[in-house]
């Protein structure tokens, strides 16, 4: 009882301190196997070790239970199971696996592509030959910021019902499972359709920018933003992204690279190759002007180009400026809710 004194009383002189959350007594809680607690027969079956006094409580006197599984994922046949989480949910047990992946081999020939990662388009991406592939993030933008705003709506609602003692609500935790769940759906298509156009397009390699820095820390580091761009860089998973390109793209053999990605959004035009700061204007968020060639061109594909530009560069590859590839048009991705698609 010490201990839930002691907090009952942190709680009354600091609002921001909440206690922990307990399971309800007719709930079940979650198993964890390690791979010292299972042996994997194949795919399908799963061998649990159990200890004794789980095998009291069960009643089962054989020391392994087999598991037949029906996988939601596929597993891939090279790949090891480490562990596993057995998790309760109404009517059915939900398995949850880590899978160690033998290191790829990584592909020597083929092309680089550059990628410019941003939020209204969060995949700009630029071959060596001038190819351009635009995905477009405005539905995905316009889903987090709606939830966003819905959750601050109930958020306000329950804080006025309560007097400001609850901030949380039970319908507010479905809507932010459920939007999540939405956003999640959309950024694994969209990682998953640019991992297979690599594929299909014979890439060996995919560079992007470094995030370190892109967002604000809790230690109050990081790139300084507008309050609006900040919200929106700080709500939008970029790291996400990333990380689901890492190992999507592993699977072919693709390797991922970052580098450090200052001056090349609007301190270089890649067409002429122009840097004097005054010749070059974003005109707005999408569009680019530079005075020294007087070329118009999209923002983010200038930024992705000068990626690949600055990459070849330190491999020794000359990319000619102003390739005709570069004002060719663009092939562009939306979301239809369900697939990504080329449109136009």
């Amino acid at each position: 009882m010490d201990g839930v004194q002691i907090m009952v009383q942190t709680t009354k002189k600091d609002k921001t301190v909440h206690p922990p959350g307990f399971r309800s007594k007719h709930k079940l809680s979650a198993l964890r196997f390690t791979k010292y607690g299972f042996k994997s027969v194949d795919n399908s079956c799963i061998l649990l070790t159990l200890g004794k006094k789980l095998k009291k409580q069960m009643d089962y006197t054989n020391s392994r239970l087999p598991l037949h599984i029906i996988w939601g994922t596929p597993v891939l046949d090279d790949g090891e199971i480490q562990q596993i989480e057995i998790i309760p949910r109404k009517g059915f047990f939900e398995i949850h696996a880590k899978i160690a992946l033998p290191e790829p081999e990584w592909k020597t020939e083929g092309q680089i592509i550059a990628v410019d990662l941003g939020m209204r388009n969060p995949i700009v991406s630029i071959e060596e030959d001038g190819e351009v592939d635009i995905f477009k993030g405005g539905e995905i933008l316009s889903h987090l910021q709606y939830y966003n705003k819905e959750k601050a709506r109930v958020t306000a609602e329950v804080m006025g019902r309560t007097k400001g003692k609850k901030k949380w609500s039970k319908s507010l935790s479905r809507m932010s499972k459920r939007g999540s769940k939405q956003g999640d759906q959309s950024i694994h298509a969209m990682t998953s359709a640019f991992a297979e156009m690599c594929q299909e397009r014979d890439v060996r390699e995919v560079v992007v920018g470094d995030l370190k820095g892109i967002k604000k820390e809790k230690d109050g580091t990081g790139k300084k933003w507008n309050k609006k761009s900040n919200q929106n860089w700080q709500k939008f998973p970029m790291r996400k992204v990333v990380a689901q390109l890492r190992y999507k793209l592993a699977r072919y053999g693709i390797r991922l690279s970052e580098q450090d990605e200052r001056g090349t959004s609007k301190g270089r035009c890649s067409l002429c190759g122009c840097t004097t700061r005054s010749k070059l204007i974003r005109i707005h968020r999408g569009l680019f002007l530079c005075r020294d060639c007087g070329k118009y061109q999209n923002a983010d594909v200038n930024g992705a180009r000068n990626q690949l530009y600055k990459y070849l560069h330190q491999l020794g590859i000359v990319l000619s400026e102003g390739s005709s590839g570069c004002l060719a048009q663009p092939r562009v991705w939306c979301w239809d809710d369900h697939l990504w698609t080329v449109v136009g």
